[in-house]
């Protein structure tokens, strides 16, 4: 396949991307709307969140980045459209930036491969109807892996992977992968890990000089850890109070909220030991079950729904088939693209070269031991490690045809 039709095809997909902002409308995702009342408070306030004035009445510190671009989309023009036709830009660009990682690293057919596959997937799109962190994430993400994979722009790289971190905490994955990947060396390491820090500096400097706390990303880890172990441990609730003690407790800022709940979890953690490593399985199911999620966006009357996610759950699914709505009829069918691309994934191991796989399998299995020990399952939290599934995927969609000639 020729650079122009793998460009005409991302452009393609590009525009429906677009268009799907205006055909489907806006997707009330409970995170999402959380985004845009704390940008509408930080309006009010004429300040950036986090609001100075209101350390101690947040809850937690959540996705920075995040919040500030659909506020600045709000001051702009009232509306969160412009932000969303950005994101569906950031996710053509990320299918560009896919085709052009698998070219450098398999060649041109697995890098056509890859694309179709990825333009293919039912959950690539819709997500622009929203403006949740994971699209302009992954896109930097991916940006600073094709910068210093392909280009050796590593200090660049740097840069990429700490504006996505201050989307959506969850860089320091990639930052690990590609350093793996770079085999260690201080040449390509250094400027990758410069580039971060000087950026993550930068914003941290910049909330020091206006709340006086050092803030560069959300903190909500530790919050989601502890309530998750002692959601899922009986017996933590009968000698461990509950975590949600901490969060209305306005007497603390959300810097020394995010400590107390890590002092909760490390005292936890010595006497629940049994219970920390048996919710691990349950944590990796819940992570990779589905991929439904993004099919929201699909779905009727959504402004109007109590929970979005429950016309698409696996439990609704199975007890409605065969007499399915059309939205859940492409949630079915994505379903099942999803677990063959899983499966196409898996087989693509059999025949490891480090050019090929090691990237890939260095994000997914750093990303998921990450979620394993410190994070609790979601099916959102795969989202960042699609791309570099499908990329696996692709290698044994390759493998197989280069077999039969």
């Amino acid at each position: 396949m020729q650079d122009s039709s793998c460009k005409l095809i991302v452009a393609a997909f590009t525009a429906v991307q677009v268009a799907l902002i205006f055909l489907l409308g806006y997707t009330p995702y409970p995170d999402s709307n959380g985004y845009v009342l704390l940008a509408q408070q930080c309006l009010a306030n004429g300040s950036p969140y986090p609001v100075t004035s209101l350390l101690s009445d947040y809850p937690f510190l959540w996705n920075v980045g995040a919040i500030n671009s659909v506020a600045l989309s709000l001051l702009a023009t009232g509306s969160t459209v412009p932000l969303q036709l950005v994101y569906a830009l950031m996710k053509g660009a990320t299918a560009w930036l896919l085709f052009d990682l698998v070219r450098c690293l398999s060649g041109r057919r697995t890098a056509a491969i890859a694309l179709l596959l990825y333009v293919a997937y039912p959950a690539n799109y819709g997500e622009a109807t929203s403006v949740l962190s994971e699209v302009p994430f992954i896109f930097f993400a991916m940006a600073a892996t094709w910068m210093s994979v392909v280009r050796q722009w590593h200090a660049a790289a740097g840069v990429m992977l700490a504006l996505g971190n201050w989307m959506r905490p969850f860089a320091l994955v990639f930052i690990a992968a590609i350093i793996i990947f770079l085999k260690f060396r201080p040449r390509k390491c250094l400027p990758l890990l410069a580039g971060y820090l000087s950026v993550v500096l930068l914003i941290g400097t910049l909330s020091t000089m206006r709340t006086g706390l050092f803030l560069y990303q959300a903190k909500t880890g530790w919050m989601s850890l502890m309530q998750y172990s002692w959601d899922n441990s009986p017996a933590s609730q009968q000698d461990t109070p509950d975590p949600m003690i901490i969060y209305n407790d306005t007497t603390l800022n959300v810097a020394q909220k995010d400590h107390r709940w890590k002092q909760m979890f490390l005292e936890w953690l010595p006497n629940h030991k049994a219970d920390y490593v048996k919710q691990m399985p349950v944590k990796l199911a819940a992570t990779y079950v589905s991929d439904n999620v993004n099919l929201c966006a699909f779905l009727d009357h959504k402004e109007s729904r109590d929970y979005l996610y429950d016309e698409l759950s696996m439990r609704t699914l199975k007890n409605q088939l065969p007499r399915l709505t059309p939205a859940q009829w492409l949630t079915l069918l994505n379903l099942f693209f999803y677990y063959l691309l899983l499966v196409g994934a898996v087989l693509s191991l059999r025949h490891f070269r480090r050019q090929t796989h090691l990237l890939s399998v260095a994000i997914i299995a750093t990303g998921t031991l990450l979620l394993l020990l410190v994070g609790h399952g979601e099916a959102r939290f795969h989202q960042p490690f699609m791309p570099f599934i499908i990329m696996l995927s692709a290698q044994y969609v390759a493998q197989v045809h280069e077999k039969k000639h």
